[in-house]
């Protein structure tokens, strides 16, 4: 099996039910007003939506989410099944996004601080609810 990315279309494709963080969100919330799901199959899920308002609660995720923004994807859950995957998954999808910023809407966990910004993020938020971390994309022109 190979490490593809792949948008999800169907909810046979991923097990909602492994999310560590967002359990009882459907995939009917996952995938609609703006919010989608990528896998690389058995080794990762990831979820976002694209916002041009950062949330600091998955209720503002539902109100701020809309398809035809571009300011920020949001990235609200991600989990893998092995080391190294979540931060794969990552890496495979952000220079796929046509976002301005990318940033997270992550639980307020020691694991959610390490991961980010062992990844690269850095903290642009500590809320009531949750921490926004952001990634910057660094890319280069070829002339």
């Amino acid at each position: 099996m190979t490490n593809e990315l792949r948008a999800v279309v169907t909810p046979e494709e991923v097990r909602l039910q492994d999310d560590p963080v967002r359990k009882g969100y459907s995939y009917d919330f996952r995938t609609t007003d703006g919010r989608q799901i990528f896998t690389i199959p058995d080794k990762a899920v990831v979820c976002i939506a694209k916002t041009d308002i950062i949330p600091t609660t998955m209720q503002e995720l539902a109100q701020y989410s809309k398809p035809n923004a571009t300011e920020f994807t949001i990235f609200y859950t991600v989990w893998s099944y092995g080391g190294g995957y979540g931060r794969l998954i990552l890496n495979y999808l952000l220079p796929q996004l046509n976002s301005k910023r990318y940033v997270t809407l992550s639980p307020k966990t020691d694991m959610a601080v390490r991961f980010h910004t062992k990844n690269g993020a850095k903290m642009i938020g500590d809320n009531e609810e949750s921490y926004n971390f952001e990634y910057i994309l660094w890319i280069k022109m070829n002339r």
